[in-house]
């Protein structure tokens, strides 16, 4: 039987020109500004047009896995590490951290382990590979984490890097942590701790609803707050004030800039949580952000008259530069790559 015209039109799919890479530019955009749903979206429809793309397939798997999709990121990885596509040991890394997440230990140590005995690890990614290996192993002995001493739980190691002791408290999630909150409270007072790290514990007590008064000492400010009376970081009146700011400035003009600056607020909001910005003018922060956006791109830029323009003292906007230049070091460093 012969088809008619609309029969084969609707055979005939014909992508726009383009279209695979427009969406995955989307896909990273979204990604890079922590809209991961949509990330997800976007970058699903480029991986269906290339499943074979090593780029478009490490970005859909990452989105996959930043939004909580951990089942699908889980048997995606396990395909990319089949097939050969993309760099193993990133799509390795990423998929040890979704069996984390799932609680698989036992098949991060049937992972790891003969890698190691076969000598197959890269040097740069021994080290972080190690630290999973042994979180894992202990893990698998300690099925019951509620019974165990507080003495063996990985993370409160403290000399292990801040990657690691955040593995460790993903080892916390859906636990009875109350085994383990003198050791975390501890933690929270400790100034070679990270700050993020102290963030993630703050959020793991407001999670577990853990009401009582803690000490919370970082980057120089030392306060007692109970867990359950703070807001969390995104609620903080000031940190949207400063946001707004950026984008009125930038959402036209450039928002490439505008979308890294943001990324860079919300970062460094995490590392200050629980504590308010200070001083609490908005414009000093917005102008000494702008300015880290003119170094981001190797610009000049003077340091009086963006004080100017923005109606701020020099000396003020000079001191909050030179503070943020310290915090964007200090947030970096936790999401370095091993």
């Amino acid at each position: 039987m012969k088809k008619d015209q609309n029969d084969r039109d609707s055979a005939i799919i014909i992508p726009f020109p383009g279209l695979k890479d427009r969406y995955y530019e989307k896909g990273i955009s979204s990604l890079e500004s922590h809209h991961f749903q949509e990330a997800v979206d976007f970058l699903k429809q480029a991986y269906q047009m290339d499943s074979t793309d090593p780029h478009i397939s490490a970005a859909y798997l990452a989105a996959l896995y930043e939004n909580g999709n951990y089942d699908d990121s889980k048997r995606m990885a396990e395909e990319l590490l089949k097939s050969g596509i993309g760099s193993f040991y990133d799509v390795l890394d990423i998929y040890l951290m979704i069996l984390i997440q799932l609680n698989d230990y036992k098949q991060v140590v049937a992972t790891l382990k003969p890698l190691f005995e076969e000598n197959e690890i890269p040097p740069e990614k021994a080290e972080h590979f190690l630290q999973l290996l042994k979180l894992s192993e202990k893990a698998v002995r300690n099925q019951v984490m509620e019974n165990s001493p507080k003495d063996d739980i990985p993370f409160l190691h403290q000399e292990q890097s801040p990657q690691d002791q955040l593995i460790g408290l993903g080892m916390l999630k859906d636990k009875n942590i109350h085994p383990y909150l003198d050791s975390l409270i501890e933690m929270l007072s400790v100034e070679k701790v990270h700050p993020f790290i102290k963030t993630a514990i703050l959020s793991l007590f407001k999670e577990n609803k853990i009401d009582q008064s803690i000490l919370v000492e970082k980057l120089g400010k030392k306060e007692t707050l109970n867990p359950m009376d703070i807001p969390s970081a995104e609620e903080f009146p000031f940190f949207h004030l400063v946001k707004n700011q950026m984008e009125s400035q930038l959402r036209d003009h450039n928002p490439v800039l505008l979308e890294q600056i943001l990324d860079m607020i919300e970062r460094h909001s995490l590392c200050l949580y629980p504590f308010e910005w200070e001083p609490t003018n908005p414009s000093v922060w917005t102008a000494a952000y702008r300015a880290m956006g003119y170094e981001l791109y190797g610009e000049n830029w003077n340091l009086e008259k963006l004080a100017e323009f923005h109606s701020v003292q020099e000396a003020e906007l000079g001191t909050i530069f030179t503070f943020i230049v310290k915090l964007e070091e200090i947030s970096s460093a936790i999401v370095s790559p091993q």
